[in-house]
């Protein structure tokens, strides 16, 4: 395989990866230059067959000017990879010039020997960054990513569950409110320890995570639902999706039934599900289906459910149990279908 060649199956398989292709001049083809944001990372790749200085300086502009520009794109630290491809190995690999003005700039430096498939790193460069090792190694002998087995037919599809479940919510507390009936409906249907272990009100399980204790309340969880649960719903299915949803809603409320002090409605187990199930898709598929990053829904995962364990009167078990539940259903579905 030839390095061109080389450069061509990983730039394929780069962009499969939510590695973004940055378009260079006419005059510069001899390499590409590729960003991947992980928050608060941002990742720069220039893949360069054959050692040359000749575009060194071209890539080392373009960093720089990146780097006074990482505030705008959220990101505190920047990493400069430079690869380059040859038929043979060097006798040393020599990083870009460090141009770093601002403390923030880290590079790397790599070569790929076609030869003897094997990866050289410069003097204090890591041999691994973001799978891009990977990637190189699998299009030196021709691995193909698996196939995306993900719902593709979702242009113009609704996420028909998903508003029914709003609707459903939304009907139940505006017939509390009218009729004033919030209490009694509190009282039977929401899930606690004595009504679902001791009476065997085992259906409470299903039906608490309908019901909400005000207007408040449901518009928190379904600013998630509608985030997590349309895209969970057109890339599963409506009865995986359905299945996803109802069962990390009934292990949370088992988790607040066996771990928590008070009784409890309300559709956050299983909204917690659905955010635990995205939590993995993205790191398996990237960003591409749920909008964010990896680094970013770790963040957003752990701030969620911090907060709950700092505000009073939260259900935290219910949150963890269906987070925890949903996480492992999507896994064990996405496994499947791989």
């Amino acid at each position: 395989m030839t390095p061109e060649q080389l450069a061509t199956d990983l730039k394929s398989l780069l962009l499969q990866k939510d590695f973004r292709l940055v378009q260079q001049p006419e005059d510069t083809p001899a390499f590409d230059l590729y960003i991947r944001i992980e928050n608060p990372v941002c990742c720069v790749l220039a893949v360069q067959p054959h050692d040359t200085a000749e575009h060194r300086e071209d890539v080392a502009a373009f960093v720089e000017g990146l780097q006074k520009q990482l505030p705008q794109i959220q990101c505190t630290q920047l990493i400069c990879l430079y690869l380059t491809i040859g038929a043979e190995s060097l006798a040393e690999v020599h990083p870009l010039a460090d141009t770093d003005r601002m403390g923030n700039l880290h590079h790397i430096a790599w070569h790929y020997a076609t030869d003897t498939q094997t990866l050289q790193t410069a003097d204090g460069s890591p041999d691994k960054l973001m799978g891009i090792e990977k990637l190189l190694r699998m299009a030196a002998t021709g691995e193909e990513l698996p196939k995306d087995t993900l719902r593709k037919d979702t242009a113009g599809k609704r996420p028909v569950v998903t508003f029914t479940i709003f609707a459903i919510c939304a009907a139940l507390l505006l017939y509390g409110m009218v009729t004033g009936q919030n209490e009694f409906l509190w009282e039977r249907f929401s899930v606690s320890r004595e009504t679902v272990l001791g009476q065997g009100q085992y259906y409470r399980l299903i039906t608490a995570m309908f019901f909400h204790g005000s207007i408040m309340h449901l518009a928190a969880n379904s600013i998630y639902l509608f985030y997590f649960g349309s895209r969970a719903e057109l890339l599963l299915g409506k009865v995986r999706y359905m299945i996803l949803y109802l069962i990390s809603g009934i292990c949370g409320g088992l988790c607040s039934i066996f771990l928590g002090h008070y009784a409890s409605i309300g559709a956050s187990g299983a909204i917690f599900g659905l955010l635990g199930a995205m939590l993995i898709l993205t790191r398996e598929k990237g960003s591409r289906y749920t909008g964010m990053n990896y680094a970013t829904m770790i963040l957003l995962a752990f701030t969620a459910l911090a907060m709950g364990f700092l505000d009073v009167g939260v259900d935290n078990w219910a949150h963890l149990g269906g987070f925890l539940s949903g996480a492992l259903v999507f896994f064990l579905m996405f496994r499947a279908k791989e």
